[in-house]
């Protein structure tokens, strides 16, 4: 998964991600953007893979390896704002 965020004033403006995989990484990543778009950044950064799993009505455990795939790339792309 990557993910590219637009930040403005401290607050996510955009958010866009491209994924490859199964359609839970799709789901979660998609969502992921979703929940950024209007977020402080200190508020995105405490995003965690449960809220997302939460989010989605669960994920079978097989495939909650795509929720931290999803919050993992958030902490990543906010690191630098």
């Amino acid at each position: 998964m990557k993910l590219w965020v637009k930040v403005g004033n401290g607050r996510i403006e955009d958010a866009k991600f491209k994924a490859q995989g199964c359609s839970a990484a799709i789901a979660t990543s998609s969502f992921a953007t979703e929940m950024l778009i209007g977020m402080d950044v200190a508020d995105a950064r405490r995003i965690t893979r449960e809220q997302i799993v939460e989010a989605l009505g669960g994920l079978p455990p097989s495939k909650i390896h795509c929720s931290v795939l999803a919050s993992d790339a958030i902490k990543k792309v906010l690191k630098g704002f």
